[in-house]
């Protein structure tokens, strides 16, 4: 029997890796309460598989939160300049709570996962101080809105999707709270 190339092998755990991604972000999509069987099972990998890709749900989780943070990198970067750059990164950040909800709920609960939340929400700081900074500037944001101010309101988004199982209505509260939100944040144009 021929050895496995190397370039294959290569190629494979790469391909399991991103099975165990894609199958852990639409599970806990819906619920926090994911075991890693589940997640193993999703994926078509086994469970040593998964477990020398993520040791624990935990180094999963924090995986999980880090893609989040890139996408939301990648979409800073992509609208970088433009005057609504700040209300694009704040529907992105609520878009990412609504899919990744039962993440958030058992990351809160995970002290293995607390040092990835706390650097996820200062590095979403720095990618939103520059749009904040622009959008006051422009006139289309309330000059006494700050950074503390958007994870609150992110709080309360979070606060009125709790305990609903429904993914279409935690995206149908989600996207009240966000119009809300703007209603409240956005600088009225002058009379």
């Amino acid at each position: 029997m021929p050895d496995t190339a190397p370039d294959q092998l290569r190629r494979d755990a790469r391909d399991n890796r991103a099975a165990i991604l894609g199958a852990a972000r639409a599970l806990f999509a819906d619920s926090a309460d994911v075991a890693m069987c589940q997640v193993a099972r999703r994926a078509g990998v086994g469970q040593a598989t998964l477990y020398r890709n993520f040791p624990s749900r935990g180094a999963l989780i924090a995986e999980l939160l880090d893609e989040h943070v890139e996408r939301l990198a990648a979409l800073a970067a992509e609208h970088a300049g433009q005057p609504d750059a700040f209300f694009v990164l704040l529907r992105g950040l609520i878009d990412g709570m609504v899919g990744l909800y039962g993440l958030a709920v058992l990351a809160r609960s995970d002290g293995e996962t607390d040092s990835q939340i706390r650097d996820g929400r200062r590095r979403i700081a720095e990618l939103l101080k520059g749009p904040l900074c622009d959008a006051k500037a422009a006139g289309t944001l309330r000059r006494d809105i700050s950074i503390d101010d958007v994870f609150l309101l992110l709080g309360m988004a979070r606060g009125a999707m709790e305990g609903l199982a429904d993914p279409g209505a935690r995206s149908a509260v989600a996207h009240r709270v966000l119009a809300l939100i703007l209603g409240g944040i956005e600088q009225p144009p002058p009379a």
